[in-house]
């Protein structure tokens, strides 16, 4: 393919929608069809415009050890999606606290509920209250990793500098008692000493991780200096991706890296939301990973990556408008929502993917009842107005959102990020 075809190509991502590999060799919406090779061919390309200009795509100065750099486009799809971040996330700043008693339920629940269930360690929010309320000790594991969470937070709030002794220090309590015996740093180590295989991708060869970690702690502080407003929201997502990618330690590499890219929102000072990226990561956790691979697989470009965080991010502000406006309306009608039956709207508002069974409730909220209690609770919302029953043939109870009660559509409701573009 000549360089012509493939600025064309790469133009048509930039403009129009950042295609992925299955689309552009056989999805009918880009009407390429180009083979897999000409697909290699965009790759290379795409690489080499990152190395030699900015022009459509922004290279990213952080050492790769499997591809020729680490890139993204900030093209139509993504500027858009963060001009609407940016614009929700300051028309909403206070929104967060009507759904809140305290910091503790607002940030910290979710944050730890998030990120430890998208490594399917099971928790509940009542075990959450009895161990960082009650005080209660800790009985297994997962209690240790509950409290470990919990002081990590503590340790990133007080906005330590983002550098490699505290990072490491990081690292010692979110894994503290909860390594097995093979997957512990050698004493006076701040990495691993040995290669890693997670799934089908290798982490950074042992002896490159400190140089490429060195290089990381001073790209991430010239840009919390540099004040740019599209970048610094894009920082502590590409912390995210970046801890994963290199995979600087042999186990809780997943949790370390989304504790980090919270650790370096809070350095950014933008402070335009409590974050909730764990918590939407933990509803869609297959679109998550299948994030990560699909930058993996297209030589480190970040662009699936950070369409994916951003665009979640978005769903979940606009799911709580949604739940402050219906809240407000089941309150004029006599009625008072209760925090669990918001935290059942919120998740099936972000997990919505048309009309839905009972059974389909449970794997959307990740709760353990019967049927009869979840149609129960599911009954509940249709008298308050918040769902409908939905037309079945068979025997089987079907339900589905009232929209006429949902001001805003999510992006499974139809949502589009370019409806709401603005410049900022």
């Amino acid at each position: 393919m000549d360089n012509q075809k493939l600025q064309r190509l790469l133009e048509k991502q930039f403009t129009e929608k950042y295609y992925t590999a299955k689309e552009l060799e056989y999805g009918n919406e880009a009407g390429t069809y180009i083979t897999p090779y000409e697909y290699g061919q965009l790759l290379e390309y795409k690489e080499n415009k990152a190395t030699l200009d900015k022009g459509l795509v922004s290279l990213l100065p952080l050492p790769s050890f499997n591809s020729k750099c680490l890139y993204y486009s900030l093209c139509h799809e993504l500027i858009a999606l963060l001009n609407n971040f940016i614009y929700l996330a300051y028309e909403e700043k206070g929104l967060f606290d009507r759904f809140s008693n305290d910091f503790i339920e607002s940030r910290i629940y979710p944050e730890i509920e998030g990120t430890l269930n998208v490594e399917n360690v099971p928790t509940t929010r009542k075990r959450l209250k009895e161990l960082l309320e009650v005080g209660e000790p800790a009985r297994d594991k997962n209690d240790i990793m509950i409290k470990n969470m919990k002081a990590g937070i503590d340790f990133v709030n007080e906005l330590p500098k983002f550098n490699k002794e505290n990072l490491f220090k990081l690292y010692g309590i979110l894994s503290n008692g909860c390594l097995d015996e093979e997957d512990k740093l050698r004493s006076g180590d701040y990495y691993r000493y040995d290669e890693v295989e997670v799934s089908r991708y290798h982490g950074c060869p042992a002896n490159k991780i400190e140089e490429s970690m060195n290089t990381f702690f001073e790209y991430v502080n010239d840009v919390l200096e540099s004040k740019d407003q599209h970048l610094t929201v894009l920082l502590p997502h590409i912390c995210h991706y970046y801890l994963i990618y290199i995979h600087p330690y042999f186990d809780y590499n997943g949790r370390t890296a989304r504790m980090v890219s919270y650790w370096v929102y809070l350095l950014t000072g933008s402070n335009l939301l409590p974050p909730i990226v764990s918590e939407a990561i933990n509803q869609t956790k297959n679109d998550y990973y299948k994030a990560i691979e699909l930058s993996r697989d297209s030589h480190n470009d970040l662009t699936y990556f950070l369409k994916y965080i951003v665009g979640v991010s978005i769903d979940y502000l606009i799911t709580y408008q949604n739940l402050r406006h219906l809240e407000q309306t089941v309150k004029n009608s006599g009625n008072v929502l209760t925090s669990t039956e918001l935290s059942y709207i919120k998740k099936i508002l972000i997990s919505y993917s048309g009309v839905f069974s009972y059974g389909d409730f449970l794997k959307m909220t990740n709760v353990t009842m019967s049927k009869q209690g979840a149609l129960k609770i599911l009954n509940r919302l249709v008298n308050y107005g918040v769902l409908i029953e939905a037309p079945s043939s068979s025997k089987s109870k079907l339900f589905d959102v009232n929209k006429d009660n949902i001001p805003f559509a999510l992006k499974n409701f139809g949502y589009k990020a370019n409806n709401i573009i603005r410049d900022i």
